[in-house]
C-alpha cells in the first residue's frame, strides 16, 4: 500500500483521509505527518514485553517450587513426611529435631556454645513446651542443664535457642521434653 496518493487500485488509503482532514493554517506547508512508532516507543513495548515475559517466568517458577513441597507445619505435612526427614516423635503428635532448614543460629563470642532446636506441633497444639537439656563437655560429662520454654499452637513449627556460655561446653543432649496443652 502507498502512504503517500492513491493505491495500485486507485483507492484512497485512511492515512490520506486523515492528513486531508487536518486543517493547515494559511502561509504554512501541511504537516508531515509523525512516524507511527518512534523509537523510544519501539523501545519502551519492547521493554513491557520483556517486563511480561520475566514476570510470568517467575511466577511459573514460583508455582512450580511451590509444588514440590508441601507447605509447613500441619498444612499438607504427615507423620511420615516429618519421620522421613528426620524428625522423631517427642510426645504425642509433637515432633522435634536438630535444626537443619532455615536456621537463625546465633553466634556466640567468648566461649560456649549455642543450638537450635525445632518444634512440629503437627497433630495437636503443643501448649507450654518444656526441653531440658545436659551441656556436655568434650568427654560427654554433663557440666550444666538449660531448660527452655515456650509455647506453640497446632500446625506451628517454633524454634527453641539452646545457649550455654561455660566455656568447656561442646554439645547439648535432649534429657526430658514435654508439651503440655489445655484443651478447653
Amino acid at each position: 500500500m502507498a502512504r503517500t496518493g492513491k493505491t495500485e487500485k486507485g483507492e484512497t488509503t485512511i492515512d490520506d483521509l486523515i492528513v486531508e482532514m487536518e486543517p493547515v493554517a494559511p502561509g504554512k506547508p501541511p504537516a508531515q505527518r509523525p512516524a507511527r512508532f518512534p523509537v523510544l516507543q519501539r523501545l519502551l513495548m519492547l521493554g513491557l514485553v520483556l517486563l511480561g515475559f520475566g514476570a510470568g517466568w517467575l511466577a511459573a517458577g514460583l508455582r512450580a517450587s511451590l509444588a514440590e513441597k508441601p507447605a509447613a507445619g500441619g498444612r499438607g505435612e504427615t507423620r511420615q513426611d516429618l519421620l522421613a526427614d528426620g524428625w522423631v516423635e517427642s510426645d504425642q503428635g509433637v515432633f522435634t529435631r536438630r535444626c537443619q532448614g532455615i536456621c537463625r543460629r546465633p553466634r556466640l563470642y567468648g566461649g560456649g556454645i549455642v543450638d537450635v532446636m525445632e518444634v512440629a506441633c503437627l497433630e495437636r497444639p503443643c501448649g507450654q513446651i518444656e526441653a531440658t537439656f545436659a551441656v556436655l563437655d568434650d568427654q560427654g560429662r554433663e557440666v550444666d542443664k538449660v531448660v527452655e520454654t515456650k509455647t506453640g499452637r497446632q500446625g506451628e513449627r517454633l524454634q527453641l535457642v539452646i545457649e550455654s556460655q561455660k566455656p568447656q561446653s561442646r554439645s547439648f543432649a535432649l534429657v526430658d521434653f514435654r508439651a503440655k496443652a489445655r484443651v478447653e
